[in-house]
């Protein structure tokens, strides 16, 4: 990830003046569809009203119009959708008639409005000229470089930024804008996914940190199709499978709205408009690099389009993008794993300092002795937990810990991964009788992610086998067995032992490689028609998919390695070889070659169905005030699928696989809002809107959940707004919560009812002792130290409890006052997050069962997906045999904070030698954050990795003749990477600034310039990182880089 290259998505960026956009003309069923205007809904489809100054916009940036108008006379306006055609004047002017607006044509490209009667502007049409900055009426000349998007109301505030913006970002995905806003977080990229199997490479959406599945993205409107990252509950719309130069803006709901766009926008939405309706070629190439000369990225595009008379328009698009990846050795702060250490040795101690090297691994390619294997086949460990290295002698060493005695892991993985992709899209729409048209789009595309991880560590503490997880079991019979390892086993175990457990990295196999592709696809059809009166009616089908296939290779075999460790199984099997860990300096090839896997397969598929009808119509408020009513219906179903192809007895070592399962979900939405004024200049009130929207749904699943919102708009007095808007509702599972069967494997684990944990604890002793198939016999003790797990997802989840609170205002003080030259903003906002019953997995289930009265959490009982019991102990010796790691609507999260935000922008007159300058900051602070798995633990995460309790993002611009200027700095607050005072945790702040020039060659083409990190600022190296030395999706690991694009238009 590159943290550094965002964008303030509070503003429009100046478009590259004199470009001309005739040909990449605003998608009419985008919108229609895209729905995050004031006076209606994210919908599956139906025509909408929109405020009038946002059509004026779009039609100044696409067709390059000029307008003069009192801001007065439209601020609370809503006309219909007018295409940027040639027939644009005609059809503005009969729809500014219908709210009494009419339009004056002043010059070949510039426009007058007024209202109808009485007349705003006293001189006759053709003396109108734009006022001078002295005037006292409120006056704005909208003009293709404005960078201002249009305003919502403040209680349904979004942030939407264009096509344009995202060019000059040169980012090489369009992830990179949305998690360099302050409000998101970074929880699932391409640079911390490289541990997690099947979700390598994906990147989600998740705004607040409230998890990806409470962000709900759209796609012109409608829902984008769920992406299963294979792992655990990973999942979300994958922002990869939309090509950056198909977009023609986003819009981002950064509050809760679960009434208006579905139960999953808890913390908000996020909608992606992309091009169609072109007339014409757009064409586009653009390549970078770093300033090492790695991390190179290339993209080539191409979008082109037709207009047909009395047909419709087809857009086509394809797009190829090619992203070179890091691995740890390429950087100098993460070619060596960081740990604390004193006296030379890894330690914990008071004293220890944090230095390179004690952040390795324990398990080496030399290997240790772990444990011993019993007789009666109980594990035991060596005197005092000691383990045992090999030397190359056929002496042995204790392990303590010193630097030669670990393995560096962190040279050898992934610091950001590789990724091709290969992106299309069509698109028709056109009028197919009077008044109804048809919109036909169609989304696919295939990525390929490539990463590696350190050489395979086969560890005791996890894998296939009972006893031993995915260490090997070494007899001591063995011929290869140093003779030093048996005298320690004789003198500390005598004659009950068996075997030794050895742990080995198996470096002959290289680094464990790892490739995912993904397949999407995503088609919808919808049928519109608008009435005379600005109703509408909508009917739409979407079908959306995708397909992930996880491939691994250089695995080992444990069923193979355990016949290569037997001398006599050996001889009678075709093709094996002796594997001698001791007496040679590596495993032979011959023996790699029978113990390593063939490739292994995981195959998850999502597919969903929805059919949706919605009608919208205009509420008549007063003489000149329309409100806006809109309702409809959604039918969903959604199926999810795992298949593991893993060869047919083979038991690879290392891997985590989901199981094989296949389910489905159906649900039905129905919703109605309403947007409409409440009064209009009352005596000394000034101006109020209200709006009110409900959606009910009925999972075939988890039942019925229900969203209300409130919203109220009031302003007291011109350029000031007060708003609030209030949520109550619940969130639905979906279906990778509800049916996802994650891998089977023996898993280390300590048992609640072991003597130390009775004595502590009165309520688990009771449980220990009760007479049920959970309790145990007086005098118990632990001897088993694995016991087979699997996660599950849950059919019986509930319904998430959701309340939230907003509350803000917003203040433009160059609404009533001549003071400020140009245009300024100002607005502040306290959200507020409550989220209960939330859907969590335990962080322990065994101590979330034991710690419960009398058995009674939901851990205790039966899995409701298999109806077997959730932990199982054996009836004869009382030892743990298999436990469940089970989702249950027991956790809760709190997420409460104050975003600000500014922005300014002033024409020529006000500053010398620029065409147009302006600057905007959105900077959030986030005043707390709970959260807890069990219902039991209350942590409080602000201040810690995740959640900075500052993030700033500023965006400056100029335009100078044909030059554009853009320059952004991102700046994020001190963290600590866990919860201590130890000082190695606590990160500085950190300030990453970018600059993009941009020189217009004529007005169909662009050559643009970007410098990322400018500074070329490293990450800082901290104690306690998920993922090494620090954290690659929050800073960043590629430095000082350079990008350069070509556009053109035909």
């Amino acid at each position: 990830m590159r943290p550094l290259l965002v964008i303030s998505l509070i503003s429009t960026l100046a478009a590259a003046g004199g470009v001309s956009h005739a040909s990449d003309a605003e998608s009419p069923e985008a919108e229609r569809t895209s729905a995050i205007f004031p006076n209606t809904s994210f919908r599956s489809s139906g025509a909408a009203l929109f405020p009038v100054e946002a059509i004026l916009d779009s039609l100044s940036d696409q067709l390059g119009l000029s307008f003069i108008f009192d801001s007065r006379i439209i601020s609370d306006k809503t006309i219909g959708l007018v295409e940027p055609d040639r027939n644009s004047e005609r059809e503005l002017r009969r729809k500014l008639g219908s709210v009494n607006l009419e339009l004056h044509r002043v010059a070949d490209k510039t426009f007058a409005i007024t209202q109808a009667a009485p007349a705003v502007f006293a001189p006759a049409v053709e003396s109108i000229a734009p006022p001078s900055a002295h005037d006292q009426i409120d006056t704005i000349v909208v003009m293709a470089s404005m960078p201002f998007a249009a305003e919502t109301a403040g209680s349904k505030r979004l942030f939407k930024f264009s096509s344009e913006d995202l060019s000059y970002l040169n980012a090489a995905n369009i992830a990179e804008a949305i998690y360099g806003l302050p409000q998101s977080v970074s929880s699932f990229t391409p640079a911390n996914t490289a541990l997690f199997g099947s979700a390598a490479g994906i990147s989600l959406a998740d705004l607040r940190g409230l998890g990806p599945k409470r962000t709900m993205v759209l796609v012109n409107g409608r829902r984008g199709a769920l992406t299963s990252g294979g792992n655990g509950d990973i999942g979300g719309f994958d922002l990869n499978s939309i090509a950056q130069p198909f977009i023609e803006r986003i819009e981002v709901v950064n509050q809760p709205g679960g009434a208006r766009y579905g139960s999953a926008a808890v913390a908000g939405a996020i909608n992606f408009v992309t091009k169609s309706n072109l007339d014409g070629v757009e064409a586009g190439v653009r390549g970078g690099i770093s300033e090492r000369g790695d991390a190179e990225t290339l993209s080539l595009y191409a979008l082109a389009g037709r207009s047909f008379e009395n047909f419709g328009n087809i857009t086509v698009g394809i797009d190829a993008t090619r992203v070179e990846g890091l691995i740890g050795a390429d950087r100098p702060f993460s070619k060596t794993p960081y740990g604390f250490a004193l006296n030379g040795i890894r330690s914990d101690a008071p004293g220890a300092v944090f230095v390179p090297d004690f952040g390795g691994s324990g398990t080496t390619d030399s290997g240790r002795f772990a444990a011993v294997l019993l007789d009666n086949g109980e594990l035991a460990p060596f005197s005092n937990n000691d383990t045992w290295i090999p030397r190359a002698d056929g002496s042995i060493e204790r392990f303590v810990g010193a630097a030669n005695q670990l393995y560096n892991w962190s040279a050898w993985q992934s610091l950001t991964l590789p990724n091709d992709r290969l992106l299309g899209q069509i698109s028709f729409n056109g009028d197919v009788a009077d008044k109804w048209r048809l919109n036909l789009e169609y989304h696919a595309g295939v990525s390929a992610t490539d990463g590696q991880l350190a050489p395979l560590p086969a560890v005791l503490s996890r894998g296939f086998g009972k006893n031993s997880g995915d260490a090997a079991v070494i007899d001591l019979a063995n011929p290869t067995l140093p003779q030093s390892i048996r005298d320690l086993v004789a003198a500390q175990f005598g004659p009950a032992a068996r075997a030794v457990i050895f742990e080995h990295r198996y470096a002959e196999l290289g680094p464990r490689l790892l490739r995912v592709d993904r397949r999407y696809g995503d088609f919808a059809a919808s049928l519109e028609r608008e009435s005379e009166d600005g109703a509408t009616l909508a009917v739409s089908y979407r079908l959306g998919g995708n397909r992930t296939v996880s491939k691994n290779s250089d695995r080992i075999d444990l069923a193979k390695l355990q016949i290569a460790l037997d001398p006599a199984a050996c001889a009678a099997t075709a093709g094996c070889a002796i594997v001698d860990f001791f007496n040679t300096p590596s495993i032979s090839k011959d023996a790699i070659d029978f113990i390593r896997t063939a490739e292994v397969r995981n195959i998850v598929r999502t597919r969903e169905h929805e059919l949706s009808a919605s009608i919208s119509t205009p509420i008549r408020f007063g003489e000149n005030e329309d409100g806006r009513f809109s309702a409809g219906v959604e039918l969903r179903r959604s199926a999810y699928e795992t298949v593991n192809e893993t060869p047919p007895g083979a038991l690879p070592v290392g891997l985590v696989f989901n199981g094989d399962q296949r389910n489905s979900e159906k649900a039905l939405d129905v919703f109605a809002n309403i947007d409409s004024p409440l009064f209009r200049a009352l005596d000394y009130f000034g101006d109020a809107d209200a709006s009110i929207a409900m959606r009910v749904s009925q999972s075939s699943a988890s039942g019925t959940s229900m969203n209300f919102e409130g919203g109220f708009d009031w302003r007291p007095a011109r350029g000031v707004s007060l708003f609030t808007r209030q949520f109550v509702g619940a969130r639905a599972p979906n279906t990778i919560e509800l049916y996802s069967v994650g891998a089977t494997l023996e898993n280390f684990f300590v048992d609640p009812c072991s003597p130390q944990f009775i004595a502590e604890n009165a309520t688990i002793a009771e449980n220990c002792a009760s007479a049920g198939a959970l309790g145990v016999t007086p005098g118990f003790q632990q001897t088993a130290s694995l016991a087979t797990t699997t996660e599950f997802g849950n059919p019986k989840l509930e319904p998430e409890k959701i309340r939230s609170r907003i509350y803000g205002v917003s203040i433009t003080p160059t609404e009533f006052t001549t003071a400020i030259p140009g245009r300024l903003q100002l607005t502040a906002t306290w959200l507020d997050y409550e989220i209960r019953d939330a859907v969590s997995v335990a962080n322990d289930s065994l101590f979330t069962c034991y710690l419960s009265q009398s058995l009674s959490s939901p851990h205790c009982g039966a899995n409701p997906g298999t109806g077997a019991p959730a932990i199982v102990r054996d009836p004869i010796t009382r030892q743990v045999i298999s436990y469940d790691i089970l989702r249950m609507n027991d956790g809760e999260l709190n997420w409460r904070g104050l975003d600000l935000e500014a922005r300014y922008s002033t024409k020529p007159g006000y500053v010398p030698f620029f065409d147009s300058i302006w600057v905007s900051a959105l900077h959030t602070y986030t005043d707390r954050v709970l959260l807890n798995y069990d219902g039991e633990n209350l942590r409080r995460l602000d201040g810690l990795i995740d959640f900075p309790k500052h993030r700033t993002l500023v965006s400056l611009g100029a335009d100078v003749g044909g030059w554009s200027f853009v320059a952004y700095a991102n700046r994020r607050g001190r963290v600590r990477t866990i919860d201590t005072e130890i000082p190695e945790a606590r990160v500085a702040p950190a300030l990453y600034l970018d600059l993009a020039a941009r020189y217009d060659v004529s007005d169909r083409a662009y050559i643009q310039a970007n410098v990322q990190n400018i500074a070329d600022r490293k990450p800082q190296i901290a104690a306690f990182g998920s993922f090494g030395n620090f954290a690659p999706e929050y800073y960043d690991p590629i430095g000082r880089r350079y990008t350069l694009a070509v556009k053109f238009n035909f």
